[in-house]
């Protein structure tokens, strides 16, 4: 079953992680956390981080957390632990991309290799004690190929989890994302990405997020 983790006008499928059920916000929107400082229940490693006035968590499972401002479900930041590159095959199935690693460098080097990316530099970057490579992504302006989801609407498959059961990330029209991608001390790969399906929104996601992301702190050995 999929994971949809992107809720625009219902159930529009641009990235996909959390069932409708589990992301969507009710019918009143959903509730804010208390600001303060939280630790995620399920994802691992486990993650302290504090929140500001007006966010919640749609989503905290042992390979996807996310947070977002009650005020939009088009913004937000995503943690993805071990993560897949995602087929580039034109069907956009949920499985890995053959021969590529799912090292930060690794991953690093795939993402600036796409025809359909425009990437930033990559440039190094250290969260709550790990260390690993920032870079920015969006979708190139006359990129055409599209999902069979999305509705004519330009994407970039990126990321799919290790299971069907897990998460599937897609790329789609004006997103912009800014990824930093850590190795773990046990080998694996974790994904802090802030994120705006509207590109236009993402100047502002970053003056409230880059704080959050800067104060967190992970449970390694």
């Amino acid at each position: 079953m999929d994971r949809l983790s992107r809720v625009v006008a219902g159930c529009l499928v641009a990235s996909i992680v959390a069932a409708c059920s589990q992301a969507a916000p009710s019918p009143t929107g959903p509730r804010a956390l208390e600001p303060g400082t939280y630790r995620s229940q399920a994802f691992q490693p486990q993650v302290t981080f504090t929140l500001p006035d007006g966010w919640w968590l749609p989503a905290d499972t042992p390979d996807y957390l996310g947070l977002q401002p009650v005020s939009s479900d088009l913004v937000g930041i995503h943690l993805f632990r071990d993560p897949l590159p995602a087929s580039q095959d034109q069907s956009c199935p949920i499985e890995p991309e053959p021969g590529v690693s799912a090292s930060a460098m690794a991953l690093v080097t795939w993402f600036r290799s796409l025809p359909g990316f425009a990437a930033s530099n990559p440039k190094p970057v250290t969260i709550g004690g790990l260390q690993g490579i920032e870079i920015d992504l969006a979708i190139v302006a006359d990129w055409k190929p599209s999902c069979p989801f999305a509705n004519g609407l330009p994407t970039v498959p990126l990321f799919v989890g290790r299971s069907n059961e897990s998460f599937r990330w897609v790329v789609a029209g004006p997103e912009r994302l800014r990824l930093s991608l850590l190795d773990l001390p046990d080998g694996g790969t974790l994904v802090v990405d802030i994120d705006a399906y509207d590109g236009a929104l993402m100047d502002s996601l970053l003056a409230m997020a880059t704080p959050i992301v800067a104060g967190m702190q992970f449970a390694t050995p």
